[in-house]
């Protein structure tokens, strides 16, 4: 427009030639000339030649663009970008909808492989392909140190080689929008309590509020109002315990935490959007992690200061952290007739002598803790995600497997059984399964490891070849064990010490010269 005001006014005013203000202008001549034209039109005075608008000097000038070439958007970005919706709409079909790639993530992907194009020309391409209206967010503001908000969210990993639903637990701080986020197997209470552990601890600090919406293990009784909710016994503990005030959302209120909902899907996509395969779950774990602190070292639109820096602020207006909180659920369960107990439809093997019993279980994320009548530790078990399976050890039924030695290798103990032990057995007691049993049984009456039987069974069969093995030979060498230093006193041993090394030498010798 200033280009255009200049023209008319140099023609009309100054008597300049079409020819001098292209020059001047570095413009077309047929360019000045459709200017002059435009405004002889608009004035009512005959116009040499050219088509021209009615509408004159107020309206911007025009260019036809439709046979211009795209020079950053190729016909190769453009199949890339078609890759990408494509890879989004399978994951909507598969059920990983909330793992896409954004907008911005298909622009960093780009620019990952060397392709220099502007955010504004993918936005533009994918509209024309998929276009979507934008969501109102209302922003908030607190002081440092104020609340915290917490949600849960759902991702779907392969792990093991095994397709698992997961939750995904996130923290975000209202203040410095910094996150933390763990996965878990299941949204259950332990799991709840392990993730504001977990997280208090990874940052040092315990804000003075935490915000939920209305999920199960934090309210207790729903309500419409938020202060007419009740929360559950095991919050009233944990807040008891760290000292923090908590508020919840009124039904169908996400923006009262928009924080954390941003957040969940933030993370979620940022993480698992390009890799969704693990060995583990402490692997997918690590990787979160990661992206977490790469995360908070970004700064925010109009901040000069990281994420990560502006947290750091925060610590020192929380409350300081002191010994970790219990997080175990205490139910109660019974024993069934195979001593077992039932967790998440899963069976866990007790020590025999409490069938038909009710045992105390602590309940954690990845393990369980089974108690006696008398508040002792019965057992411990690495806490399963499965669905009616049996985990049973060996050493819970060797009472009744003395007397049943024929129910051993049929038995699901001994599938499940420690490989050194199923060697031991199929080594040298294939014959005599009750003598088997009993070396077990004295094994843990005399606090053994498996790994020094199993030691002084070849070290028995070592020493004699041409005879098999008994249980007093195993029995003696994995409680006896010879130094090679009495073989070859030092002149600091005493003589009481040199007798005895001899005289464990003759037992030895006088049981291996004997017959089994």
């Amino acid at each position: 427009m200033d280009q255009k005001q200049q023209v008319i006014i140099g023609h009309f005013r100054q008597s300049l030639s079409i020819r001098y203000l292209s020059r001047k202008l570095g413009m077309s001549r047929n360019t000045v000339k459709k200017y002059i034209d435009q405004y002889l039109l608009e004035t009512g005075q005959e116009v040499d030649s050219g088509d021209v608008s009615s509408r004159g000097v107020l309206e911007f000038p025009r260019y036809d663009s439709s046979t211009r070439q795209k020079r950053r958007l190729t016909e190769e970005v453009s199949l890339l970008i078609d890759g990408y919706l494509e890879s989004n709409r399978k994951k909507r079909y598969s059920g990983k909808g909330k793992q896409q790639m954004k907008r911005v993530d298909i622009h960093q992907a780009l620019l990952a492989q060397g392709y220099e194009l502007g955010y504004s020309t993918v936005c533009v391409y994918i509209n024309s392909r998929e276009g979507k209206g934008g969501e109102v967010y209302i922003r908030q503001q607190y002081q440092p140190g104020e609340a915290v908000e917490f949600d849960w969210g759902e991702v779907k990993l392969r792990i093991g080689g095994k397709e698992k639903r997961l939750m995904l637990a996130v923290f975000t701080s209202c203040y410095s929008n910094h996150r933390w986020s763990m996965l878990f197997y299941r949204q259950d209470m332990s799991s709840f309590l392990q993730s504001h552990v977990c997280y208090f601890g990874a940052v040092g600090g315990v804000a003075r509020e935490v915000v939920y919406d209305n999920m199960k293990v934090a309210v207790r009784r729903y309500a419409q109002r938020s202060r007419d909710k009740k929360a559950t016994e095991a919050l009233l503990k944990l807040s008891a315990y760290y000292q923090f005030d908590y508020r919840f959302c009124n039904r169908g209120k996400g923006n009262e935490k928009g924080r954390v909902e941003r957040s969940v899907e933030y993370v979620r996509r940022k993480a698992f959007c390009r890799v969704d395969q693990f060995e583990g779950l402490d692997q997918a774990n690590a990787h979160l992690a990661g992206t977490c602190t790469r995360l908070n070292q970004s700064k925010l639109q109009g901040q000069t200061e990281s994420i990560s820096a502006q947290f750091e602020q925060e610590l020192t207006q929380m409350k300081p952290l002191g010994m970790a909180y219990d997080v175990g659920e205490l139910t109660q369960l019974r024993v069934d007739k195979y001593s077992c107990i039932r967790v998440d439809n899963n069976f866990y093997s007790v020590p025999e002598g409490h069938v038909g019993a009710f045992l105390e279980v602590k309940v954690y994320p990845n393990r369980l803790d089974i108690f006696g009548p008398q508040a002792e530790l019965l057992a411990s078990h690495q806490r399963h995600h499965t669905r009616f399976q049996y985990y049973i050890q060996l050493p819970h039924y060797l009472q009744t497997l003395q007397t049943k030695p024929g129910a051993l290798v049929r038995s699901v103990a001994w599938y499940q059984a420690d490989p050194k032990i199923k060697a031991l057995f199929e080594t040298h007691f294939v014959q005599d399964p009750k003598g088997f049993i009993e070396l077990l049984l004295w094994a843990r009456k005399r606090q053994i490891s498996i790994d020094k039987v199993c030691q002084g069974a070849k070290d028995a069969q070592a020493a004699c070849r041409h005879q098999p093995i008994s249980l007093d030979k195993i029995k003696l060498l994995a409680t006896q064990k010879i130094s090679p230093a009495l073989h070859s006193p030092t002149t600091e041993q005493t003589d009481p010490i040199q007798k005895q090394a001899r005289d464990q030498l003759q037992q030895i010798q006088s049981l291996f010269s004997s017959t089994s």
